[in-house]
């Protein structure tokens, strides 16, 4: 002889078909859809985010291109008056060096002064033709 059993056991151990299986399924749904939403809403604000920095460092680029390309045409002008200044440094050391030099001094005097030295003897060319046919 078995008891009987209560009614409410049997319900709760046992849950209903109909309605469980109902819900269950639009429960997953609107969870699937609230991650898919959350997952475009998150990917959207990535989006943004990345589209919003590339944008300023465009912009910033954009701004620092005239200044590179002026230091540029500046250090262009720097080197080039760099290259006369070495120009004219070095005519300037061998003229130092022309003028100061013991063994160049007498050949300085010469130029400068006009005068020959003891050693100079002056040669002149005479055109045999001129005396024959100036002395008849």
């Amino acid at each position: 002889m078995s008891l009987p059993q209560p009614a409410h056991v049997s319900a709760i151990s046992q849950p209903r078909v109909g309605r469980s299986r109902a819900i269950a399924p639009r429960r997953r749904r609107l969870t699937r859809q609230h991650r898919h939403r959350a997952l475009a809403w998150e990917v959207t604000g990535r989006l943004a985010v990345n589209l919003g920095l590339s944008l300023v460092a465009l912009s910033a680029v954009a701004k620092l291109v005239p200044y590179h390309q002026a230091q540029r045409q500046a250090l262009r002008d720097l080197n080039a008056s760099v290259e006369q200044a070495e120009i004219q440094t070095s005519r300037l050391k061998a003229e130092f060096s022309r003028y100061f030099d013991p063994a160049q001094t007498s050949h300085i005097i010469q130029e400068q002064g006009g005068r020959e030295s003891e050693k100079h003897i002056p040669i002149v060319w005479v055109d045999p033709l001129s005396r024959d046919t100036a002395t008849p």
